[in-house]
């Protein structure tokens, strides 16, 4: 199988840690150029430079609409287009049920977690469409497909996320554009961490296959999906959870 992505340009979002860093240099690690995005400044350009010559640190604060207009312009600049786009970016306000939540609260979720990947794709959809088409990744969760209490406004906005997926991959269809999402489950990253603390200290059970995911899980998905291995699928949710929501 064919796993190269020799000749490529990726953008991914909330790449300075965890997931999105582990996605970036998986994406490098066979053969792509990736613009690394994220606020961290020093972070990121750790990351950029761990990219083997092939990536770019780009300083991006994602609810701001501008920061994506520069970042889609420096990926064209710095490499000549796009060809794969990861949003990952996204932030989960304290946990509280939904008649607790501020407005301020609401709104600063949904602009990171489903405008800026609305946005994003918004901006990049015609460099994806004059390289003859491409793939774009939103990263979910199970939290947007099986709602915890607490947990409501960040559900409701994964939940979105997964519409605009549907919805991009219908639309950009004809441009060979394949648009899909990862639904992660408990994944080993810094804003898991608590979580994990907790359910290890009474020995509770995360999931069916009682393990706990790593970012290089995430990461070796999204490789496949924006290869041509992946070809035929768009339009997909895929729960990468170890059984959590069975």
């Amino acid at each position: 199988m064919d796993f190269r992505l020799d000749g490529k340009v990726a953008v991914v979002t909330g790449a300075s840690r965890g997931i999105g860093a582990a996605i970036a240099r998986e994406l490098a690690r066979v053969g792509a150029s990736v613009v690394v995005a994220a606020r961290g400044q020093d972070a990121l350009e750790e990351v950029a430079a761990s990219l083997d010559g092939r990536g770019h640190a780009v300083p991006t604060d994602v609810s701001r609409l501008e920061d994506m207009d520069r970042l889609a312009a420096a990926a064209v600049g710095r490499f000549g287009g796009i060809d794969v786009l990861v949003n990952n970016a996204g932030m989960a306000p304290p946990a509280k049920q939904i008649y607790k939540v501020d407005a301020d609260e609401w709104q600063q979720t949904m602009d990171v977690n489903v405008r800026a990947a609305w946005y994003l794709s918004k901006v990049c959809h015609p460099h994806l469409k004059q390289r003859g088409g491409g793939a774009v990744v939103n990263i979910s969760s199970t939290s947007g497909l099986h709602h915890d209490i607490g947990l409501g406004v960040y559900s409701i906005s994964k939940a979105a996320l997964v519409m605009l997926t549907t919805v991009c991959a219908k639309e950009w269809a004809r441009d060979k554009i394949r648009v899909n999402a990862l639904a992660p489950g408990i994944i080993r990253t810094e804003l898991a961490g608590p979580l994990i603390e907790y359910i290890t200290s009474r020995d509770l059970k995360p999931n069916l296959m009682n393990v706990i995911g790593e970012p290089e899980d995430i990461a070796r998905l999204v490789r496949f999906l924006v290869t041509d291995e992946s070809r035929l699928i768009t339009g997909d949710v895929i729960r990468i959870d170890a059984g959590e929501l069975l």
